[in-house]
């Protein structure tokens, strides 16, 4: 096992892992609600509802990875938190998606705003010391 480098991690990568774990089990909860709970709903909505939970997962696993110091998950967490921003924020203009879904894209950009401070930069690029 990989020892957890968290006595040097600065406040940024903490707040950004929370921010995007949030976002995670926001966007869990509501591709739930919509797969689980809308029966009466067309095959669409619960398809899309699927969707928005395999995304939820994903980010999940992204962020708590992130916390390692491997700059290629920082990296894929950004990555895959705009790509859910961009996705999700279309699917919610054309109604495919509940609010609550709409809701979980504002700490996944919080949390990827965190991530890519200048203190967190120099923890992933191991320029902090470590």
């Amino acid at each position: 096992m990989t020892e957890s480098p968290s006595a040097a991690r600065p406040r940024a990568v903490t707040i950004g892992y929370w921010c995007w774990m949030v976002g995670a089990v926001l966007l869990i909860v509501s591709g739930l609600a919509s797969a689980m709970l809308g029966t009466a709903l067309p095959l669409i909505y619960q398809g899309a509802g699927v969707i928005v939970v395999l995304a939820g997962i994903g980010m999940a696993y992204v962020a708590g990875r992130t916390r390692t110091a491997d700059p290629r998950f920082q990296r894929t967490g950004v990555a895959l938190s705009m790509a859910i921003v961009l996705v999700v924020a279309l699917a919610s203009v054309t109604s495919l998606v509940d609010r609550l879904a709409a809701i979980a894209l504002l700490p996944l950009i919080a949390g990827t705003v965190s991530i890519r401070s200048a203190a967190a930069q120099a923890w992933f690029d191991g320029e902090d010391g470590r």
